[in-house]
């Protein structure tokens, strides 16, 4: 657990596990969270991948463990993406194995189209490109009614849309909408509406970083239909899809998705 400070405003925290051979070069892997999250949403990835790479988990501006001024925040992709390159740079990366989750793999498309010589590998667990336009009322809807008071409040009304409570363990919902819950209310919202501006799909043909999409068949924030169509945009990619499965797919099936990871790794690094 470490910290970096931007600038008065703005104090980034991540997690840095290394139990790697110490006279290895292991490879490092960045694991980003999405909306609302923080790096402790991958903490059933670390046990089963850290033998092999240095694992990186930031938390994003705001969220987890770091820190800004409510006043100050203004996401954009341009600034989570410079987040990123500050830790890598302070920490002397120089490539990643980048993992991001829903909106994280959004931040990883931006990361790759704009610093691809940074990045061995991408991999998106249930990430749009753009999410699916919501109803003006409704559970889903309405911001302001359910955020108004807490994200944890906006979080039990939409959770469908972030975790497959049917197939989940037992206690995992709970503990996602109190962990999302320590987002202030501002942040969340501001962050919410930036979300729904951002299209990422006309930048697609233009990101040649060799990609994997996981993705669970019935996910309600990252359609199978929009899957399949980041796949065919995406020059170098591959889709692998888990049949029968909403969203979350990277937190309820953690074995499943590291050994996807770990052969399209080492298949690309044959190459």
């Amino acid at each position: 657990m470490a910290t970096l400070r931007r600038n008065q405003d703005v104090e980034l925290h991540y997690y840095d596990d290394d139990f790697t051979e110490p006279w290895g070069a292991a490879p490092t892997m960045l694991l980003q969270h999405g909306f609302s999250r923080s790096g402790k949403f991958w903490y059933n990835w670390v046990p089963l991948l850290a033998h092999e790479f240095r694992i990186l988990r930031p938390d994003m501006r705001g969220m987890g463990e770091s820190t800004i001024t409510e006043d100050g925040y203004d996401p954009s992709l341009d600034i989570f993406v410079d987040d990123l390159l500050s830790i890598l740079d302070h920490l002397g990366v120089d490539k990643v194995v980048y993992v991001g989750e829903s909106f994280g793999g959004i931040i990883g498309l931006k990361f790759a189209h704009t610093h691809p010589h940074r990045i061995r590998s991408l991999v998106l667990c249930n990430t749009p490109c753009r999410l699916p336009r919501r109803e003006p009322s409704g559970s889903a809807g309405d911001l302001d009614s359910t955020m108004g008071g807490s994200i944890g409040a906006w979080s039990t009304a939409t959770i469908d849309r972030r975790l497959d409570t049917r197939v989940a363990p037992k206690g995992m919902k709970e503990w996602y909408i109190a962990e999302m819950d320590r987002v202030p209310p501002s942040i969340g919202r501001r962050l919410q509406g930036y979300l729904e501006t951002l299209d990422f799909s006309q930048q697609l043909k233009e990101v040649k970083t060799p990609t994997l999409l996981l993705t669970g068949a019935e996910s309600l924030s990252s359609t199978l239909d929009q899957q399949q169509f980041m796949s065919e945009q995406l020059p170098n990619s591959r889709l692998v899809v888990y049949p029968g499965l909403g969203h979350g797919i990277n937190a309820i099936y953690p074995e499943w998705c590291t050994q996807q990871v770990r052969e399209f790794v080492a298949l690309r690094s044959a190459h």
